[in-house]
């Protein structure tokens, strides 16, 4: 039996301009331990608080005080005359600055505030990287991080790069930071090189999909792959197993200024287009509505093949910032799944062109520090009284804070199966729906197809039809719990066909 194995071509866009080449500062303990108050005066300082307070500073410029904390200065303070505001004295640190000699070359780091990211989280070796590509060279002094791989296309266990392309990328993604050499490297992460490529950028659908499943099999948080070509059973399978399994799967949407190239446009892999400096789509970067990400994408400052450094462009450069991102994530936290690890990516990603989604930027520039660092809010009304009856509720929502959310949880009468079978959330530019998945699934909760953020100070409708038993709150506005924002009643029609104008849900909207 003939054995029919497609070929396909990397792309790439290499622009061979070869160039030969401050910690943070420590929390002091008696900074932490020392916690202090700041009171400020709508005009001067009075002189009553010298005698109220322990003053131990101030600042007659700005009509302030720095106190010694307690809660009962706090209580006296917050009702005191002319007072203006009260805040903590909170901490202030200097940013992470690797030493690495060319780390200002690197755009493209900063315009996705990978130095930021860095005062959270640098990466962990229990986190694995899986670079598909055309190997790399793993005695290069910047890729200490190379731990092992395999080359399917000699059939070995030496992925040694002879191209040049896939030690690019992984230097973008994961060059040593801090070695005093060369560059920084997005994640300090275990490297697993996949070489599917060969000497002159070519593979075959086969290689990939079984790199793929190795990559899964050897349990890599994530999967980069820098080329593409047309669609194939074998391959979309290959990604599917790989996401089954928990890998998250990013690959390069293309450079021909056409439709996204697979696997890129695989439902289940990121697809990732370039920027320039300016955060303008770069011209030859692949679009359309498969587009989910863009991270920077022209002359990136990477790990070359001889040994050395140099720049390359193209959506094969963008791919490894979102790697590398989705790296840091997966050793930040280690307990969200792949699919929760995509949805952070889209929900903290910096919007460019058209308001929201669009098919040029897709949800937008990836956002190291805001990804790690997001505090992802809950809007909770608490619990309200019963008995009450299923109906539907139709109201508006109001929350002071961005609140990312995929569930929605609905409190139930005591010993009843209380729930919502469906909800919608909606404004005058997008909504999002769900539907309950019966009492074999999750009674309480309601899952949506895709995680939103619902944005501060934005007002959002909503319809919910509740079932056998919520609990309810007899109000017609309530104040979320935590003071997350506010929720109001329209009408509520009960089974019997009854309207009610103080009727609010008992909900919980949150990630």
């Amino acid at each position: 039996m003939v054995k029919r194995i497609t070929i396909f071509a990397v792309v790439l866009l290499l622009l061979s301009i070869s160039i030969g080449i401050a910690l943070p500062l420590p929390v002091e303990s008696h900074l932490k331990a020392n916690k202090t108050l700041i009171i400020g005066f709508e005009e001067r300082i009075p002189e009553e608080v010298y005698k109220k307070y322990t003053v131990l500073d101030e600042n007659e410029e700005l009509n302030c005080i720095l106190v010694k904390t307690t809660r009962e200065e706090r209580i006296i303070s917050e009702s005191l005359a002319g007072m203006k505001y009260v805040e903590e004295n909170k901490l202030v640190h200097a940013l992470y600055a690797p030493n690495d000699p060319r780390f200002d070359e690197q755009w493209g780091l900063k315009c996705i505030n990978v130095d930021r990211a860095w005062d959270i989280e640098k990466g962990c070796k229990n986190t694995s990287l899986a670079i598909l590509d055309t190997g790399i060279n793993s005695q290069h002094g910047d890729l200490g991080n190379y731990v092992s791989g395999f080359d399917f296309v000699n059939n070995d266990t030496n992925p040694m790069d002879n191209n040049g392309h896939g030690t690019e990328v992984a230097g973008v993604a994961a060059a040593t930071i801090n070695n005093g050499k060369g560059i920084a490297g997005i994640a300090q992460v275990n490297i697993l090189a996949l070489k599917v490529l060969n000497e002159s950028g070519w593979g075959t659908n086969w290689d990939v999909a079984r790199a793929i499943t190795y990559a899964a099999n050897h349990s890599a948080d994530v999967i980069s792959m820098s080329f593409g070509g047309n669609d194939s059973e074998v391959m979309r399978n290959a990604c599917s197993y790989a996401w089954n399994n928990g890998s998250i799967l990013v690959a390069a949407s293309g450079n021909e200024h056409s439709s996204i190239i697979y696997p890129a446009a695989y439902p289940k892999v990121i697809a990732v287009g370039a920027i320039d400096e300016d955060k303008e789509r770069a011209s030859y970067s692949n679009f359309g509505h498969k587009l989910e990400l863009v991270a920077p994408g022209n002359s990136i400052l990477t790990t070359y093949l001889n040994g050395g450094y140099g720049y390359f462009s193209g959506t094969s450069a963008a791919t490894p910032h979102v790697s590398g991102v989705a790296a840091l994530l997966k050793s930040k936290y280690p307990e969200l799944s792949n699919k929760e690890v995509r949805n952070r990516l889209r929900n903290t990603a910096k919007d460019l062109g058209k308001e929201g989604k669009d098919d040029y930027y897709g949800y937008g520039l990836v956002n190291a520090s805001t990804a790690l660092s997001m505090e992802i809010g809950v809007f909770d009304t608490s619990e309200g009284t019963y008995p009450s009856i299923m109906g539907t509720h139709k109201g508006m929502i109001k929350p002071n804070q961005d609140i990312v959310v995929n569930k929605m949880y609905t409190y139930p009468c005591a010993g009843t199966g209380g729930h919502s079978e469906y909800v919608k959330i909606w404004n005058s530019t997008w909504n999002v729906t769900a539907n309950w998945s019966g009492y074999s699934g999750d009674w309480h909760n309601i899952i949506f197809d895709t995680s939103f953020t619902l944005k501060a100070n934005k007002t959002y409708n909503y319809t919910i039809k509740t079932g056998s038993y919520p609990q309810i709150h007899h109000i017609d506005k309530l104040k979320a719990a935590s003071g997350t924002g506010e929720i109001t009643c329209d009408k509520f029609i009960d089974a019997n066909g009854k309207v009610y104008y103080d009727w609010i849900p008992t909900i919980r909207l949150y990630f």
